[in-house]
């Protein structure tokens, strides 16, 4: 195993090194006994013995000495007559190799009597079993040498591995966009690169303050699937969400550990918990387990983290990702949304022998609070009506979409004898039953009899009808009750307007005379005035186009903020002849003529 941190050659210089410097020869052997590197035989007997063993007993005898230094033991093998002095070669707390050297002889063991080799054995050193002696002294500093050699080596190549590991887990990461998937792959390859049979990962909710189990490796689908936890419960990952990392010697016996009994139920023993953070801000934790005791090294916890810090990378963009995917279909369902209720609103106005119609519906996103309608009662009644409901986006639009329902209900279901005001007053209650007291409407709703002899309207808040008579007087009949949604025992009236030939009648919400340019600037009802005298001899649907230029020119750049929506209806030529003819005004109105309101 030595031979994976130092090469042949560097044993071979080292043993001749320490052979010339201490006048002992010197011998490497692997952990499992065989020799790797040796020096000359020292003493005459070795090279006419050759007792140089080519591989150590098994097991080696080691004999524990009084020290402090490592390493503590060493074992005095004999070969041929022969003694060495053989030391362990640790790296970390594991035997790499052995170191021996000699030779000496023990007056215990001498060669056969006679023999030739008895006056060399004698010329050897006699053997010395104290920790002090020169051979227990030179084998345990040549062992200290070479598991410091191998140590540094194994820690480049730690650091070697460590950063190919991390760049293999960017690399897979980096083409992955699946948040699960990514989750899944991190805790893989946590399990992967720090040795460890099991790993999961919770990610932190900051709203709750929860961490959840969201990944898991080789853990049971029990385990995987428990409740979320609070960061208050939880001192291991909450100091992990602090930037620490956390070692647990024993999951069995941690006060920290919330399950412990689960923990001897799964063979969980030690484990090294790190938070997965993106600048500073807590994403969640990932924890490796084993199912033994055991230290993580100083290079094995930064592994951890900087794996974490990877895996925070991935999460987050993933997450990003997610959101980004989420919000475009949410974009794509209220864009259909939208269109849906675009052609809800944008009806074809029906028939009516002497009054022509047209609307304009334009959002200002793609669900809008406003809405427009037209229907045709069995008695020739021709009813517009108008409304703009609290607030924007799609709580706005759903309880348009409510209250629109509800309209068209009440009115197609009412008596053709009841009149608006009595609709409104009902509605209203219903309205009020339904919806919370922050959810208001304001809406308008007028009918023209069969002859176009007059406008009855009953008005819940909304802007008033603007009628163009003649070529530069303007109507703006003020009367109407509060909103609708507010108060149930509001009780709405219905007031009535003469109509004349080619009188004009002009609905709109207050997205028209609310739209401001860059300098803060309304376009204001006085501009709206102007516009309706500008092109209230043009047919309904082309002044409303103009309308709506004029207001667009007037925004420039600057971002239309609320809903445009407007109904024009023209009494043709051929109605009433006069203005007695029509029925009698019941509401009170604002009348200019040429000048401004």
């Amino acid at each position: 195993m030595i031979r994976e941190f130092v090469d042949t050659a560097y044993l071979e210089d080292f043993v001749a090194g320490l052979s010339r410097s201490t006048g002992l020869a010197v011998a490497i052997y692997a952990s499992q006994g065989g020799l790797l590197a040796m020096s000359e035989p020292a003493s005459d007997y070795a090279r006419q013995s050759g007792c140089w063993p080519s591989s150590l007993p098994r097991p080696i005898p080691l004999t524990r000495l009084a020290v402090d230094d490592p390493p503590a033991s060493v074992a005095f093998i004999r070969a041929a007559d022969a003694f060495i002095v053989v030391a362990p070669i640790y790296l970390r707390t594991e035997s790499i190799g052995w170191i021996a050297v000699g030779e000496y002889r023990d007056g215990n063991h001498p060669p056969a009597r006679g023999s030739a080799l008895e006056a060399l054995w004698a010329e050897m050193p006699l053997l010395s079993r104290g920790p002090d002696s020169h051979a227990s002294r030179t084998a345990r500093w040549a062992s200290r040498l070479l598991s410091n050699r191998c140590r540094q080596e194994a820690r480049l190549n730690d650091t070697a591995q460590n950063l190919s590991s991390i760049g293999d887990i960017a690399e897979l990461l980096s083409g992955e966009q699946h948040l699960q998937r990514i989750l899944d792959r991190i805790v893989t390859e946590a399990a992967r690169v720090m040795d460890c049979p099991y790993a999961s990962l919770r990610l932190y909710d900051e709203a709750t303050d929860e961490l959840r189990i969201k990944a898991a490796h080789q853990l049971s689908d029990e385990y995987a699937g428990r409740a979320a936890d609070t960061r208050a419960e939880n001192p291991i990952d909450d100091e992990a969400l602090k930037g620490r990392t956390v070692y647990i010697e024993d999951a069995r016996e941690d006060p920290r550990i919330k399950f412990p009994e689960e923990a001897r139920r799964l063979g969980i023993v030690s484990g090294l918990t790190v938070g997965i953070l993106y600048h500073g801000r807590p994403i969640g934790v990932i924890r490796v387990y084993t199912n033994r005791r055991r230290r993580f090294r100083p290079e094995q916890r930064n592994l951890m983290r900087a794996l974490a810090a990877q895996a925070a990378t991935a999460i987050v963009n993933a997450q990003l990702l997610d959101d980004r995917l989420r919000a475009a279909q949410v974009e794509r369902d209220i864009e259909l949304a939208g269109n849906l209720q675009a052609r809800m609103v944008r009806v074809t106005p029906p028939a009516h022998e002497r009054i022509e119609a047209a609307l304009v519906f334009e959002p200002s996103w793609h669900v809008s609070g406003d809405f427009c309608d037209f229907f045709r009662r069995p008695n020739g009644d021709l009813i517009a009506a108008i409304a703009d409901v609290v607030g924007h986006g799609v709580h706005a639009s759903l309880l348009m979409t409510y209250v629109r329902g509800a309209m068209r209900a009440t009115i197609t279901s009412a008596p053709e004898s009841e009149d608006l005001g009595d609709i409104l007053t009902r509605l209203n209650r219903q309205i009020c039953e339904e919806t919370q007291s922050a959810e208001f409407v304001t809406l308008l709703v007028v009918a023209v009899d069969a002859e176009a002899s007059a406008l009855r309207f009953a008005n819940a808040g909304h802007e008033p009808p603007l009628i163009l008579r003649g070529v530069k007087k303007t109507i703006r009949p003020m009367d109407g009750g509060i909103v609708m949604g507010i108060m149930p025992e509001e009780v709405y009236e219905t007031h009535t307007v003469p109509l004349h030939p080619n009188d004009f009648v002009l609905l709109y919400t207050d997205g028209l005379i609310e739209s401001m340019n860059f300098q803060q600037d309304l376009f204001g009802r006085e501009r709206l005035r102007d516009s309706l005298v500008r092109y209230g001899a043009l047919r309904p649907e082309t002044a409303l186009k103009n309308i709506l230029w004029d207001i667009r020119r007037f925004v420039g750049l600057a971002e239309l903020t609320d809903d445009l929506t407007m109904v024009a209806m023209r009494v043709n030529g051929d109605a009433a002849e006069s203005f007695e003819a029509g029925a009698p005004e019941t509401a009170p109105a604002t009348l200019t003529d040429g000048g401004r309101q």
